[in-house]
C-alpha cells in the first residue's frame, strides 16, 4: 500500500496526533507503517503492528526493516 492518508494515532500520554501514512508493509510476517508527522515532516516514524497496539521501531530492527524496505523484500 502506498499513499497519502491521514491517520490518527494516540500516544503513550494519551494525547491525540496526526500522521500521513506513507507506506504499510509487511517483514517476516510483521506489519510496519512508515508514517510521518502532519505538523513536523522532520519527524518520521515507522511503527510495528504488536498484540497491544502500534510501536515505535528503532535500533536494529528499524535498520534491518530499512534494508529490506530499500531491496524490496517486503510484501
Amino acid at each position: 500500500m502506498s499513499g497519502s492518508e491521514q491517520v490518527s494515532l494516540i500516544d503513550e500520554a494519551g494525547v491525540e496526533r496526526s500522521f500521513v501514512l506513507h507506506d504499510a508493509f509487511d517483514v517476516d510476517g510483521v506489519a510496519y507503517y512508515l508514517v510521518e508527522d502532519a505538523n513536523d515532516a522532520e519527524r518520521v516514524l515507522l511503527l510495528r503492528e504488536s498484540s497491544s497496539g502500534l510501536e515505535t521501531v528503532d535500533g536494529p530492527e528499524l535498520e534491518s526493516v530499512m534494508r529490506a524496505l530499500e531491496e524490496d523484500k517486503v510484501e
